[in-house]
């Protein structure tokens, strides 16, 4: 497969039929870490998640953490009862079908943490991670592309606010990194979908010439 077919094919895969091998899993971070990054820091840790305890934890909080943003949507004219609604509902989640798929997808999947390290460059202040951050992307883009030409599945799950501190407390993640996502590698369980009708930008309706704005 050439580089520009696997860049056309790629999909977000949203269930797995079972896990992908070690020695695949192996091969597709290697694929990750061949990334660009700036200054050759290569920022990227890499935590292979296989015990059955913490997965279902890190599921409970993705879980949590999308029905919370679809409660959120439902309340957005009246932001001042979203938490209460949120607290009202825990004890009895609504049945968000997006957010119970993520959560099944984590059972059937290789898990991995990817992390990035805080900071960059000498004499730089500790807060100035944007280039890590993005290294760290591009290394995440080179394993959905290996992905795709293996004809396997790939899911990122980002965790945001108290749901990622609380992962990276249960991941015993350290002071000085950070979780970027959680990414899923799996055998797919659905067939790959074209792109749907509206979703995707017309092609160059992106592309300015020396300002925004100049088409």
């Amino acid at each position: 497969m050439h580089v520009y077919e696997a860049i056309e094919r790629r999909r977000t895969v949203r269930s797995f039929k079972k896990p992908v091998s070690e020695e695949q899993l192996r091969k597709l971070l290697q694929a990750g870490a061949m990334a660009p990054s700036g200054s050759n820091v290569q920022p990227w840790e890499f935590i292979v998640i296989d015990d059955e305890k913490i997965i279902a934890q890190i599921a409970e909080l993705k879980y949590l953490q999308s029905l919370k943003m679809t409660i959120d949507a439902m309340v957005l004219n009246d932001p001042k009862i979203i938490e209460k609604i949120h607290q009202q509902t825990l004890s009895d989640p609504l049945p968000a079908q997006m957010a119970l798929l993520q959560r099944s997808a984590y059972q059937k999947s290789a898990v991995v943490a990817v992390c990035n390290k805080k900071g960059h460059g000498i004499g730089r202040k500790p807060w100035m991670n944007v280039e890590n951050i993005a290294s760290t992307w591009m290394c995440i883009e080179n394993m959905a592309l290996a992905t795709t030409e293996d004809s396997l599945g790939m899911q990122i799950s980002i965790l945001r606010e108290e749901y990622k501190i609380a992962a990276e407390k249960l991941l015993n993640i350290p002071d000085d990194y950070e979780l970027t996502t959680m990414v899923m590698f799996g055998v797919p369980a659905e067939t790959t979908r074209k792109r749907e009708i509206g979703t995707a930008r017309q092609a160059f309706s992106w592309l300015h010439r020396n300002t925004f704005g100049n088409r």
